[in-house]
This record gives C-alpha cells, sequence and structure tokens, in this order.
C-alpha cells in the first residue's frame, strides 16, 4: 500500500456519512422536485438505497485496488467531487437552502476528495492518463445514476405486492 493510499478509507467512510445525512435529512422529497425538474425523474427511497449500496460497493472496491489502478481508484473522488459540486453545492446556492446531503459534500467530500488527488501525486501515482480517465469514469457513474432513473419509467416493472403465504399454501 502507497504511504497515502489511506485517505481513500476515509473517503468511502464519508460516504457512509453522506448516505446518513441524505437520508436523515430527506433526500427522496428533495430529489423528487429538485431533480424531476431538471431531468424529468421522480426517485423513490427504493431508489435511494439501490443506488447508495452501489456507491458503498464502489467505493470500498475504489479503496481495495487503490494505487495498484490509480484511476480507478480516484475514480471515487472524482464522482464524491462531482456530486458535491453538481447536486449538493450548486442546487443549494440556486434554490438559497442546504439540500439532503450538502454538508458532508462541502466538509468531507470536497477536502478529502482533494486529498486522494494530492496523495497520489506525492505518492507518484498521479500521471495525466490517471487524472483524466479517473474524471472520466466518476463522470460516467454519475451520469448512470441519472441515466437508470430516466429509463425506469419506459422500461423498469412496476413493483407488486406479496401476499403472506402460510404454511402448506402453494403460489400460483
Amino acid at each position: 500500500m502507497g504511504s497515502r493510499e489511506w485517505v481513500l478509507w476515509l473517503l468511502v467512510t464519508a460516504s457512509a456519512v453522506h448516505v446518513v445525512e441524505e437520508h436523515a435529512l430527506g433526500w427522496q422529497g428533495w430529489a423528487d422536485v429538485t431533480l424531476g425538474r431538471r431531468f424529468g425523474v421522480h426517485p423513490t427511497w427504493s431508489d435511494f438505497w439501490a443506488t447508495n449500496t452501489a456507491l458503498l460497493a464502489f467505493a470500498f472496491s475504489a479503496a481495495v485496488v487503490g494505487w495498484q489502478a490509480t484511476w480507478f481508484a480516484l475514480s471515487l473522488p472524482a464522482l464524491c467531487l462531482i456530486n458535491a459540486a453538481l447536486f449538493h453545492v450548486v442546487p443549494s446556492i440556486v434554490q438559497r437552502r442546504p439540500n439532503p446531503g450538502v454538508f458532508t459534500a462541502v466538509v468531507l467530500y470536497v477536502p478529502l476528495g482533494i486529498w486522494c488527488y494530492v496523495a497520489a501525486g506525492h505518492d507518484g501515482e498521479l500521471d495525466a492518463g490517471a487524472l483524466i480517465w479517473s474524471i472520466l469514469v466518476g463522470a460516467a457513474l454519475m451520469a448512470a445514476a441519472i441515466g437508470f432513473l430516466r429509463l425506469k419509467p419506459r422500461f423498469a416493472y412496476p413493483d407488486t405486492a406479496v401476499a403472506s403465504v402460510g404454511a402448506g399454501d402453494e403460489l400460483h
């Protein structure tokens, strides 16, 4: 492990704290209105949990891989910085009201995201390719989250109610 590679693990933890803040401050209601207007999507809490489970799995993967694939590892801070700027800071400024996630985005995502790039540079692991690829992958992941929400009305199967089945009952 590089001498400063551990900072990626701090960003994994920050991502978990960010998810808690978004949930606690009502992300779904905010996202339904804000993202609904901007992207024509209406996220549910199920969407929130699915997306954030994927985020945490990706974050864990990026930290495990570390400088063995710097471009991949740095896709995590790229994703966090893009999320902070475009989905928290700018909307909070435009709406003149903090949105769910803006506090951890500013206090954790921005400084830790920058620190990850600085750490890779200090460890001699940051080159132009890693920088560019990390930004492209981070942006693609953020775009995928919105893209899947946009595809949902057209292609998703609706949730169904599951009837309670007792012992000996058959499912038809």
